[in-house]
């Protein structure tokens, strides 16, 4: 069964805030080398090559798969994807960087940056902070940028929910596809929401055991969490244009193009998951 949050509104709201706070008591740490314009650099860092290559290594003895490379715009594009447990995405990124030479750049929870180590190696992994104008820096200079809307909530989802979109009111990508003349393109992560059986709310438990702090605490069904081993595949679909330039970025328009998001992705998803079971969809 899965937890239901009764907490109000409003002590929810307070045990995020206390969250942050507890964090940002780390934002201003420098032992990690890391600089406040970092989050912001968009160019890649020293470290990027040699990480990017370990990726690939061990993608290589996980015989990740990715599908689709053609599907990817020579220009602009907003990558939109499922959010595994995990950094699994960096495969996908990884290999769109070795076949292609371009840099995937990823969008990251606010949260990142007041982490120390942590913060340094998302940076050296092509992420930025997810702002509006780093959005639109990159798009404007025809970069790829991906962003995986349900957050660290849908990454931390009980195993009931596997394969499930957790967006929750999240239309900021397709309002800056829309302001960027920007194509979206759905990247469908198979496998990784496999790797570990989790169960309950992450959230509530983190709120109930770690009280005055907020922050989740995922649990597997098992009473060590020992992986599954799970062949992973990533597959990217066709680009779902970005409407003609009279259009306004208007509700109507963006809920169009997220409902279209969204079932482009399950369609990944079902094509994949039935193909396993050995049932063919035309």
């Amino acid at each position: 069964m899965i937890a239901v949050d009764s907490r109000r509104p409003c002590e929810r709201a307070s045990n995020a805030r206390r969250a942050l706070d507890f964090l940002e008591s780390f934002e201003n740490t420098t032992f990690d080398g890391f600089r406040h314009v970092d989050k912001d650099a968009c160019t890649p860092s020293a470290e990027s090559n040699r990480l990017f290559d370990v990726v690939e290594w061990v993608s290589r003895q996980l015989r990740v798969e990715l599908i689709g490379l053609e599907n990817l715009p020579a220009g602009r594009a907003v990558l939109v994807a499922n959010h595994a447990f995990g950094w699994d995405v960096l495969f996908a990124m990884s290999a769109i960087r070795a076949k292609t030479g371009r840099t995937v750049w990823a969008l990251g929870e606010h949260v990142w940056w007041k982490i120390p180590v942590l913060r340094r190696l998302a940076m050296a992994f092509g992420t930025v902070d997810g702002t509006q104008e780093n959005t639109d820096r990159l798009l404007s200079h025809d970069e790829l940028v991906l962003v995986m809307p349900g957050g660290l909530r849908e990454s931390l989802k009980p195993r009931e929910l596997r394969y499930r979109l957790l967006w929750g009111h999240r239309y900021g990508f397709v309002r800056a596809a829309v302001r960027n003349r920007a194509p979206i393109v759905p990247v469908a992560s198979i496998g990784a929401d496999e790797v570990f059986d989790l169960v309950g709310n992450a959230f509530t438990r983190g709120s109930r055991w770690l009280r005055g702090t907020g922050i989740p605490i995922p649990l597997t069904s098992r009473l060590l969490p020992i992986p599954h081993f799970v062949r992973m595949k990533f597959m990217i679909g066709e680009p779902i244009p970005p409407p003609d330039q009279a259009c306004e970025a208007n509700d109507v328009t963006v809920h169009r193009l997220r409902r279209e998001a969204e079932g482009a992705l399950h369609e990944l998803f079902e094509h994949e998951l039935a193909s396993r079971a050995g049932i063919r969809i035309d």
